[in-house]
């Protein structure tokens, strides 16, 4: 069976008392990407949604005389605009696919069936899920994206979308399901979505699907009351759902309970309960909260239970060793780790010389990233050579930066002859 071993829980609990203290501690935060520019032509679409509105014999005529071009950011542009008018855009889509060289993507198929569903119109949600699953097109929660709006009740629309689903069958029933089940639960409709699940699929699955979004909100009350009931059901729990409890918990500072939780995982009978993810969990909150050495104790027995770590738990060491001044053991860790999980190299090596930059330790980050592509042989990110580079002349280490630049052309050069 496999089990947190015991060399764990003490750190755990010793864990605790800084973890309470930790509030004060800034947590790890990264920039929002930048939104991309829409090049979508918003002339060209009220154009197509004005003909389509207009509902004319002669739309497809229409249509072609127009002769818009196609891409999939219009065509989902226009869908969405036509579902905010209430306008069917059955004759639209339909009139797409005749349209030689272009085929709406997944993402245009899911707004169909949302448009059909803004209009309480299920026979053509029926015609739009049977395309779908005749194609093994998948069928997403954006579909029901309606359901927010909808003039009727929550439960009383998701009868209506379950009985089209059971109309249609195929691939589209069951992830049907599960994508009704995180739509409503996304809007907070917990009642509806638990009477989906209890009136289809008892599975783990669904459930986690709920749990989920109560352990995102931080509403862990919520999220055992869901846990218990699929208890009830006979339906789990799964790893997954003991791994969102206990989240939830070490999120919001409750260690003492996340504690105990642990404690229960390695008591279950199925043989996944605690798994990896449990392990990482476990870590990643250690270190936020400062305490490397007790990460360090968690990610070693990852590596005894032959685990390999996802790129997550490398940023959480890296950023939790700077963040706690051990600079030097942040480039150890790297640099140990650069033998136990190669796919993260490049990554690792690459962040810490950019956090380094960002500190103002300009120096180390050259010599984190001549020790990439000299011992490893491994290019870093374009982003951080750049920045280190730039960042090396500023400071009068030019010679630094030539020996950089140097070692990066003659990898440069290697990897194209063998290419």
């Amino acid at each position: 069976m496999f089990r947190l071993p015991r060399l764990i829980r003490p750190p755990l609990h010793r864990a605790a008392v800084f973890l309470r203290l930790a509030s004060s501690l800034a947590t790890f935060s990264s920039k929002p990407a930048n939104p991309r520019s829409n090049s979508v032509s918003a002339a060209t679409t009220d154009a197509i949604v004005g003909l389509v509105a207009a509902d004319g014999r002669s739309l497809e005529a229409d249509l072609d005389r127009l002769d818009p071009v196609l891409s999939h950011p219009l065509v989902s542009a226009t869908l969405r605009a036509l579902t905010d008018r209430g306008v069917p855009a059955a004759r639209f889509f339909d009139w797409l696919a005749l349209s030689r060289g272009f085929s709406p993507n997944a993402h245009a198929h899911n707004l169909l069936v949302e448009n059909a569903g803004r209009l309480a119109d299920y026979p053509a949600m029926s015609r739009a899920l049977a395309s779908m699953s005749a194609r093994r097109i998948p069928l997403t929660e954006r579909s029901f994206a309606f359901l927010n709006s909808s003039q009727g009740s929550p439960n009383d629309t998701a009868i209506a979308i379950l009985r089209t689903l059971d109309e249609v069958g195929g691939p589209c029933r069951s992830a049907g399901v599960f994508s009704l089940v995180k739509a409503l639960a996304s809007i907070g409709e917990f009642d509806a979505a638990m009477s989906v699940i209890q009136d289809t699929a008892r599975g783990a699955r669904y459930y986690n699907a709920l749990m989920a979004v109560k352990c995102k909100a931080g509403d862990f009350h919520g999220a055992r009351e869901v846990f218990d009931e699929m208890r009830r059901s006979g339906s789990g729990p799964n790893a997954n759902s003991w791994n969102f409890l206990l989240g939830c918990l070490l999120k919001n500072g409750r260690v003492a309970e996340a504690c105990e939780l642990v404690e229960a995982m390695e008591r279950s009978e199925s043989n996944d309960i605690p798994n990896s993810l449990t392990y990482e969990i476990l870590a990643y909150h250690a270190c936020r909260a400062g305490r490397m050495d007790s990460a360090m104790q968690i990610l070693e027995q990852m590596s005894l239970e032959k685990m390999t770590p996802r790129i997550t738990i490398h940023t959480a060491f890296i950023k939790g060793y700077l963040y706690t001044g051990r600079i030097e053991d942040a480039c150890r860790y790297v640099s140990d780790m650069s033998t136990r999980d190669r796919y993260s190299v490049n990554r690792n090596y690459s962040l810490l010389a950019k956090l380094l930059c960002k500190a103002g330790r300009i120096v180390e980050a050259g010599r984190i990233l001549y020790e990439l592509m000299e011992r490893e042989g491994l290019l870093p990110d374009r982003s951080a050579y750049v920045r280190v580079i730039k960042d090396l002349h500023k400071i009068g280490k030019g010679d630094l930066a030539i020996k950089l630049k140097l070692i990066s052309q003659k990898l440069s050069v290697h990897a194209e002859s063998v290419r």
